[in-house]
């Protein structure tokens, strides 16, 4: 059962929610749709999802960090292609003298995981990510191969874009969302609020190679990129451990820690490609060009087996990991099936958000984004 609001041209993007939580009944989850920057579609349900209810979006906050770096660029106040040590010395150590900022957000500058072990309270604090990540050599030449820098990338873009504008991470997010209940950074009053998730074991694999000195580095980096060495778990979340914490959630990673109602998500999205509550689209068509370009695809330095994403600067584009709208559509998915995203062609901010995770044989994302795209038609042949 299903509760909230739709237009009716968009029933059935409101009915595949119905059905996927009928399938699963422990499961709560919410879709909610923006076209031509008004809601058309807001519905949720399942395991005590409200109105109210916030999810934790995991990794969908990395997409909105590179619009909110996109955004900066857009504004004169960064320039994506010059060294990132222009505007944070320090990081250039350890041969990192010519990474540039758009390296960073598109996986190629080499620095997914960290050689130094942190601990929850390091990770927590934030400073001593920076450091470690200013004293980290790249593990491959920066520029030339790619690989997920799954937590390292937050404290990257968060730092550079505070050195750039003298603004904390924050204060660009609350720019992005221009309006709530998008929040890194949970305040005790809302914590309640957050959907505590949880993987389904049945539709997930979630074995890890060792941590140890003797392990192919390959395989080793995959799990230090989460786990940082000694601050998380691989699997992200637990018993009220990992991200639903509430102290984890209140110090608000940057990489994976922005909670949002599905709501306020798509809405966000909106504003980066069209007009949305009376407010002009953030991002210029010219600015959306550039950083739509594919700058990394494929198994990456990591030799992964696939699927595998396509990356622009700091986007997701369409793939079988991210099955969105179009090929012009451009966002972020999140841990365990989230999926957040805008289209500049069809004028759509999209995001759905669940405390039921998998890692395997889900296709509960690209159902929802296949019933719109049976509403939205030939809006997105445009490119």
């Amino acid at each position: 059962m299903i509760d909230g609001v739709w237009e009716p041209a968009y029933a059935p993007v409101a009915e595949v929610l119905a059905e996927l939580l009928a399938e699963d009944p422990s499961a709560g989850a919410a879709v909610a749709v923006y076209v031509d920057g008004r809601p058309v579609v807001d519905v949720w349900g399942g395991a005590g999802w409200t109105a109210e209810t916030l999810a934790v979006t995991f990794s969908c906050t990395k997409g909105l960090l590179a619009a909110c770096a996109v955004l900066a660029a857009q504004d004169g106040a960064l320039d994506l292609d010059a060294p990132v040590a222009a505007y944070w010395p320090a990081f250039a150590a350890q041969g990192k003298e010519a990474v540039t900022t758009r390296m960073v957000l598109s996986h190629t500058a080499g620095l997914p995981a960290l050689d130094a072990d942190l601990t929850l309270a390091d990770a927590l604090a934030g400073t001593p990510a920076v450091a470690a990540l200013e004293r980290q050599r790249p593990l491959w030449p920066p520029g030339t191969g790619h690989a997920y820098h799954a937590m390292t990338y937050g404290w990257l873009v968060a730092e550079v874009l505070r050195r750039a504008t003298g603004a904390p991470l924050a204060e660009h997010l609350a720019r992005l969302a221009g309006g709530p209940d998008l929040l890194l950074g949970v305040p005790a009053a809302d914590a309640g609020r957050v959907a505590a998730a949880s993987w389904d074991r049945d539709r997930s694999r979630l074995t890890f190679p060792p941590d140890a000195p003797g392990t192919p580095w390959r395989q080793r980096t995959v799990t230090r990129a989460i786990t940082l060495g000694r601050a998380f778990d691989p699997e992200l979340v637990g018993d009220g451990a990992g991200l639903n914490d509430p102290a984890v959630l209140a110090a608000g990673l940057p990489a994976v820690g922005v909670v949002a109602t599905a709501r306020a998500l798509a809405r966000t999205w909106s504003r980066t490609v069209t007009e949305t509550d009376g407010a002009p689209a953030l991002l210029h068509p010219d600015t959306v060009r550039d950083a739509t370009r594919v700058l990394a695809e494929g198994p990456g330095v990591l030799d992964l087996p696939p699927p595998h994403a396509r990356w622009a600067t700091g986007f997701m584009l369409r793939s079988p990991i991210a099955p969105m709208l179009a090929e012009s559509s451009f966002g972020h998915d999140g841990a365990g099936g989230q999926l957040a995203f805008a289209d500049p062609v069809a004028r759509v901010g999209f995001a759905y958000l669940t405390n039921r995770l998998r890692n395997h044989d889900d296709d509960r994302a690209a159902r929802l984004v296949g019933a719109l795209r049976t509403v939205v038609g030939d809006r997105t042949s445009v490119r």
